[in-house]
């Protein structure tokens, strides 16, 4: 499937500038105005650089931001309970954990948008390292901080100071199941690598390869799995997921396999799944499920053990993109979230995904195709779907 070509990033036809785009509905009109005005007279590669600084650093902002009104919520607390007298261990006790419960649920709806199945080991964690960096500043402000300052003085500068560490901490754990985002490519003779990856670049978390033969749909484009190689090499430190649309996906496993990080087969094959996903597991990468509307839930759960993912195919017709997200699929999603092992997977949804329907996607990975590829600019795209639709355009 070509796709048109299109404007780069920093064009002022349909800007997206870090001075114009971040929460922009929230902005006043004179703000909005003087973003317009910078955008229109920054030369467009210092617009470039920043949108991409915006980029790398997305999580952060919030992250620091989020982290400052815990902050203050935690001092303001502190203050009135210490104006009723309570004892001083209660009151660190209670303002700390009001300060760390709002941090976490904050950083869980306006940042990182952990999936409700992962939220309480994000919990756990997160719980955890604010409770070890909260006695690692307590130690450090006992041992290094002016006696003449006060508690509140104390707590922001070494907070301040430490928060990098805690930052750190919190990625590595608490949010590592962030809503992850990843560009549809079909494995045919027809897609323009080059041109798809100067569109994209690395902004995609990862890279869905479909691969689409015709036992699965009467119009595939051609099975050209050889490019899984040139795929790999554009997006090298990217995780790599196919999915093979075969009834007999064991044809293709020996050319996709070396490339790739998960591979996803239908229930619906002619071949011995067992086997197949044995396969796949033996070649050291991770084996998923992928599962139509029409699939039946207890018809598959037995093989659910065997696996380490599941693609949920949100759309009427497999093995052709442009299509609308069907909203049964969002029951779908409640009854995989209701399995006993639903910790042990990860749920990925490919199919009509946009700006609009990303958010009410409750699950840890989402495809998006034509919705980033034929948008006028690609990269702006998946930032929005990065931060279900935060990043607004003007």
């Amino acid at each position: 499937m070509a796709h048109p070509s299109v404007e780069p990033i920093y064009s002022c036809n349909f800007s997206f500038s870090p001075f114009t785009s971040l929460y922009s509905k929230a902005w006043p009109p004179i703000l909005l105005w003087s973003g317009r005005l910078v955008n229109q007279l920054l030369h467009p590669e210092i617009i470039k650089i920043l949108h991409g600084f915006i980029y790398r650093f997305r999580f952060l902002g919030v992250y620091i931001v989020i982290g400052m009104l815990s902050i203050l919520l935690e001092l303001a607390v502190r203050r009135q309970l210490e104006l009723l007298g309570i004892n001083f261990y209660i009151i660190g006790v209670v303002s700390m954990a009001i300060g760390i419960v709002f941090a976490f649920f904050g950083n869980v709806y306006f940042n990182f948008r952990i999936p409700p199945s992962r939220r309480n080991r994000a919990f756990f964690y997160f719980v955890s390292i604010s409770l070890f960096s909260g006695l690692l500043q307590w130690g450090v402000f006992r041992t290094v901080i002016d006696p003449d300052w006060s508690y509140e003085q104390g707590r922001l500068i070494i907070s301040g100071v430490l928060f990098i560490v805690a930052y750190f901490l919190h990625r590595r754990f608490s949010f590592r199941d962030f809503k992850r985002v990843g560009v549809a490519i079909y494995a045919n003779g027809v897609e323009d690598l080059s041109s798809i990856h100067e569109q994209i670049g690395q902004y995609p978390d990862f890279i869905h390869v479909d691969i689409v033969d015709s036992s699965f749909t009467s119009n595939p484009e051609g099975v050209k799995a050889y490019r899984m190689e040139t795929i790999k090499a554009f997006w090298r430190n990217r995780e790599i997921h196919t999915h093979i649309m075969s009834k007999t996906p064991s044809r293709w496993l020996s050319e996709v396999l070396p490339y790739s990080d998960i591979v996803y087969i239908h229930w619906e094959c002619d071949e011995d799944i067992k086997a197949v996903l044995g396969t796949i597991h033996k070649a050291g990468k991770k084996a998923g499920l992928a599962l139509t509307m029409k699939t039946t839930l207890d018809d598959v759960k037995e093989i659910f053990k065997q696996i380490d993912a599941i693609l949920l195919l949100t759309i009427s017709e497999p093995g052709h993109s442009g299509q609308e997200f069907d909203m049964e699929g969002l029951k779908r999603i409640e009854e995989l979230d209701k399995l006993p092992f639903r910790d042990h997977l990860r749920v990925c949804v490919d199919g009509g995904v946009n700006e609009k329907i990303i958010g009410l996607v409750q699950v840890e990975d989402v495809v998006s195709g034509s919705s980033v590829l034929n948008h006028i600019n690609p990269k702006q795209q998946i930032l929005r779907l990065q931060t279900s639709g935060r990043y607004e355009v003007l």
